[in-house]
């Protein structure tokens, strides 16, 4: 003799609350939704809140899966996005087009390669030297990592609306490319990951930031410094500890060389010991638990 379920007994508004807890754990969420639609259609939410694409096999299977979908079903629900496949980039751009819900963002591709094919295929009406480029979204958080900082910072890939911001300086990346970040009006929190050494010393990368902080808006500084280890790379971290309160920037004018300080700033450096990426899926703060405001 069959026994009945003991979940046929408890309020739908119950099963409803446990399921939904139950599922902010990826894994148990994807197990729930195979147990029936009824369960499928409330732990979906969870499913596509964040969303990890590392390959074109995941790229192309999730707008298959968006396109069987309501059209304002992705805007809806996908509210963190990591893209780190290589492509196809016209994949690329229709995800972001019609994932605009999207506040947390994570841009691992070619930069250059998906502005020259999202260009192509909106054919603007203006020529393309006289259109300014935008994302389709705008996030609030963004993470510009791998081949999206291999040719420098282009401002065409960060979002107007960014608050927090985590880029990372390359060889190609010039002083001028970072003083552009001081044009994003609502910035209030960035990172900067560097290797020990790229750049020179520790005031090579103070002046590339110092527009940034001319302007007065930023809250959070967070520097990670990569390398071996070495006693020169713990004490270049040290020595952006040194003093939390205030950060100094050397002004080499010619005409009155001095220390700036912008006292507003909190700084958190330390050696960066894991990768961005898995940090994010998890959920990780590395802005030390501070509140996050899109405007």
């Amino acid at each position: 003799m069959l026994m009945a379920s003991p979940f046929t007994t408890l309020p739908p508004e119950l099963l409803l609350c446990v399921f939904s807890l139950a599922s902010s754990h990826r894994p148990t969420a994807v197990a729930l939704s195979l147990v029936s639609h009824w369960v499928h259609n409330h732990v979906e939410r969870n499913l596509y809140h964040t969303v990890s694409l590392s390959s074109s096999r995941s790229l192309l299977a999730f707008i298959a899966s968006l396109n069987s979908k309501p059209h304002i079903f992705a805007h809806n629900l996908v509210k963190r996005l990591s893209i780190t496949a290589l492509g196809p980039i016209s994949s690329i751009d229709e995800v972001l087009k019609k994932c605009t819900g999207v506040r947390s963002l994570v841009c691992g591709f070619s930069v250059p390669s998906y502005i020259h094919c999202a260009q192509k295929l909106r054919q603007p009406i203006a020529p393309p030297d006289t259109t300014t480029f935008r994302l389709p979204i705008t996030p609030c958080e963004q993470f510009l990592i791998a081949l999206a900082c291999r040719d420098g910072i282009d401002m065409s890939i960060i979002s107007p609306l960014v608050t927090h911001l985590r880029i990372q300086l390359t060889p190609a990346t010039t002083s001028e490319s970072v003083a552009r970040l001081r044009g994003l009006s609502y910035l209030t929190h960035l990172a900067i990951t560097y290797r020990h050494g790229l750049h020179g010393n520790i005031n090579s990368i103070k002046e590339m930031i110092k527009p940034v902080l001319e302007e007065g808006r930023l809250k959070v500084l967070v520097i990670h410094v990569t390398g071996a280890g070495s006693e020169a790379h713990r004490k270049e971290i040290e020595e952006w500890r040194s003093d939390s309160s205030n950060l100094e920037v050397i002004d080499s004018t010619p005409i009155s060389p001095r220390c700036v300080e912008y006292p507003h700033t909190q700084i958190i450096a330390k050696r960066a010991t894991a990768a961005v990426l898995p940090q994010w899926e998890q959920g990780d703060d590395i802005w030390d638990d501070s509140p996050r405001y899109c405007p």
